[in-house]
């Protein structure tokens, strides 16, 4: 079990107008200088930030669902600006995956992702919790949180009862999709966690999260949504419009896009990849239109640690180029992981200093926060591009 550490920052790789030269990477020599475009939001993001109010949505693959990353940025964040409460909790616990806000109590919810079954009817996020007959999950907070403004995407069909939720206070509501036609709808309440949701007879009903914020709208929000060996072209296995739409009332501020490890290691054509990309950024500015969007460049990793070097993914540094050249092209927001953690060949010295697993992929709580407040303090520098 890995406990929080406090570790120097790595260094800004966030490219836009500048960047601070204060921070250093891992090892010298392999920062890269910012690009010189303004990307599009970056005012109204900053704007967000100096205001101390401000929603941020990771999506993402293994280094998103583990929220190790994500909890370092979300922390420092926080601290600096205040906390908006916890964010999105997945719809129930699923194996393998984690949040650093939330624990769950589960009887009787199945939980379905869109990594192993692609004929479900999916929400943003891509994973649903479907209730046997009488059914019972409890959703605790890690940590006490004010009374928190809820909202959930569900879908029923018009026999399916109400589900029942009780929350800390005692309070009983009763939780629906209107209208019951078996499509996303979106519900809102208020609540003190923990929550228990009761489900009667409901054979189509379907939770595919809940977004959590305090009620005064103020401090940081961050939430994760990450699925364990996910690619950007498995989002397709979404509901289009029933993802956008909820991108829609969620309306972030900034949404990050934290792909590209397992494209790099399955090989992947990288035009393929760029296509899949370019569709995602337009259908996201369709749906959430005044959102600044963020890319983070593929890490380092490795098919094997032999050698001074180790030995990357064939297709990785191909890969990166693209993402830049997107970034660059599409006016958004990139940061470079692999400068972060040092350029090329730095994988094996993150593996000698305990920063990273020794599967040259992964990165242990440590390195995982190291990196989070390297994009916290990037995240934080973005208030003087007004």
């Amino acid at each position: 079990m890995y406990t929080k550490k406090h570790f120097a920052i790595l260094g800004c790789c966030l490219w836009i107008m500048a960047c601070s030269a204060d921070l250093v990477p891992i090892q010298s020599g392999h920062n890269r200088a910012p690009l010189s475009s303004q990307a599009n939001h970056t005012a109204q993001l900053a704007q967000a930030l100096q205001n101390k109010s401000i929603s941020i949505v990771q999506l993402g693959d293994s280094h998103t669902a583990a929220d190790y990353l994500t909890d370092a940025a979300r922390v420092r964040l926080q601290q600096q600006l205040g906390n908006g409460g916890p964010g999105w909790a997945m719809p129930a616990q699923f194996p393998g995956m984690r949040l650093a806000r939330f624990t769950y109590q589960n009887q009787g919810w199945q939980a379905v992702s869109s990594r192993t079954e692609t004929s479900q009817n999916y929400a943003l996020g891509g994973l649903i919790a479907t209730p046997s007959v009488g059914a019972v999950m409890t959703i605790k907070t890690r940590e006490p949180e004010a009374e928190q403004t809820v909202i959930v995407s569900i879908r029923q069909g018009q026999n399916d009862e109400d589900l029942t939720i009780t929350d800390s206070n005692g309070q009983q509501i009763l939780l629906s999709a209107l209208p019951k036609d078996n499509q996303w709808h979106f519900s809102q309440f208020t609540a003190r966690f923990p929550i228990t949701i009761k489900a009667g007879m409901n054979f189509q009903t379907a939770i595919g999260g809940w977004w959590t914020r305090n009620q005064n709208r103020q401090g940081v929000v961050f939430s994760a949504l990450g699925i364990n060996g996910f690619q950007l072209n498995q989002w397709k296995r979404w509901n289009t419009q029933a993802w956008q739409q909820e991108l829609n009332v969620i309306a972030p501020d900034l949404i990050i896009l934290a792909f590209g490890t397992n494209e790099a290691y399955n090989g992947v054509e990288i035009e393929t990849v760029k296509q899949n990309l370019l569709e995602t950024i337009t259908q996201i500015r369709t749906a959430s239109p005044n959102s600044a969007i963020m890319l983070l460049g593929a890490p380092e990793s490795l098919k094997s640690t032999a050698g001074s070097c180790g030995l990357r993914p064939e297709k990785l540094t191909e890969l990166q180029a693209m993402q830049k050249e997107v970034a660059q092209s599409q006016h958004i927001l990139y940061w470079d992981w692999q400068a972060v953690m040092g350029g090329e060949c730095s994988m094996k010295a993150w593996i000698n200093q305990g920063l990273a697993r020794g599967d040259g992929v992964h990165f242990t709580a440590s390195g995982y926060q190291r990196l989070g407040k390297a994009l916290a303090d990037s995240i934080l520098a973005l208030r003087k591009q007004r």
